[in-house]
């Protein structure tokens, strides 16, 4: 069996859980090849388990100050561009097409006439679940951005749908002693200085600021540790720390939330995949969402020691034997499966014990 597997590199979530996803596929003997969007070719990414065949422009949300720009990303779409990729790609030989939300990748299956797969957070939004309802658009685009012809998504809570629990690194641990002065911040679309005028009030804190690319130099301001974005540092803070504060994306809460780390999360402006993350958090009280950040919630956050902890099972494990089974019309049993070998979320419990 052979599977092209499509990778939406605009965030780095998409890659963390597709790279586990294609281990495992791979220790059952099935060739994976890679194809990325949205990013370029020194996005950071395991080179010993994916096997990049190329990198494409795709389609992109223009963001800036927090906010996506509505008008800079229509200026940006290169539908010439996708078309050409699109008809240029050599799609022979490949028995199935699986994308994480990337359109590059389902297009193809579409036109040469491959089974396609959806995996990833956002075919959860197929679903009768909590969403931003008010924005249509974007639950049109989300419908139609990378469409595939079978689709399983990845939520906290499967509420009655086809949705499994996040796939988590299996190399996240939680060490025998944590920093309680130390909170990861992963902000990488809000502006530096307001990051800034935001910690530095905390002064018995330590902040460990990331940003969205491996580029950025690694300095000391005060009480903020300003970090080039490192996966081995990164998730290394993240087991030491005691807790989050980063947008409303899915990958980086579901690894703080089965480590244990209280939340705080920002949702971008008019994104409606983060606001309607932001609405579930709130609702099964897995963290704190707020619309904007303040110092009156960020010192409400750093005085809580209230956390609540999810032990998820192996969730691309489960998702490998289902598709080596062959079952992709019919999820049910692998819906139950996972869910059945997650534990419920703990309750409520103090960090600072």
């Amino acid at each position: 069996m052979k599977i092209l597997y499509g990778i939406q590199g605009t965030g780095n979530g998409h890659i963390t859980r597709s790279t586990r996803i294609i281990q495992c596929l791979q220790e059952r003997g099935i060739k994976v090849d890679a194809i990325f969007s949205g990013c370029d070719k020194n996005k950071i990414y395991d080179t010993s388990i994916i096997h990049a065949k190329g990198f494409f422009k795709g389609f992109t949300f223009s963001v800036k100050n927090g906010s996506i720009q509505y008008i800079n990303t229509a200026k940006n779409l290169s539908i010439g561009r996708f078309i050409k990729d699109l008809y240029a790609f050599d799609a022979s030989g490949y028995d199935l097409v699986i994308t994480d939300f990337d359109p590059v990748s389902a297009f193809v299956a579409k036109k040469n006439k491959i089974p396609s797969l959806g995996l990833g957070h956002q075919y959860a939004f197929l679903h009768d679940i909590p969403m931003d309802r008010s924005n249509y658009p974007a639950r049109l685009i989300i419908r139609n951005f990378a469409p595939a012809e079978f689709s399983i998504g990845m939520h906290w809570h499967h509420f009655d749908c086809p949705i499994v629990p996040p796939v988590i690194p299996r190399n996240l641990y939680l060490p025998e002693k944590t920093h309680p002065d130390l909170i990861l911040v992963y902000l990488p679309f809000e502006n530096h200085d307001h990051i800034r005028q935001l910690l530095r009030p905390f002064k018995d804190y330590r902040f460990a600021v990331y940003a969205g690319n491996s580029d950025y130099p690694k300095t000391c301001d005060d009480n903020i540790i300003w970090h080039p974005f490192s996966k081995t540092r990164f998730h290394k803070d993240l087991t030491l720390c005691q807790g989050v504060i980063c947008n409303a994306g899915f990958e980086l809460p579901s690894e703080a939330m089965s480590l244990g780390k209280k939340l705080l999360v920002k949702p971008l402006k008019r994104q409606f995949e983060q606001i309607s993350n932001a609405m579930t958090i709130n609702l099964l009280k897995l963290g704190t969402a707020v619309d904007t950040l303040d110092y009156h919630h960020i010192k409400k956050f750093l005085d809580t020691d209230m956390a609540y902890q999810h032990t998820y099972p192996d969730t691309a494990m489960h998702i490998a034997d289902w598709i080596l089974a062959g079952n992709l019309d019919n999820p049910r049993d692998l819906i139950n499966t996972v869910w059945q070998s997650s534990a419920p979320p703990d309750k409520a419990y103090n960090t600072g014990t």
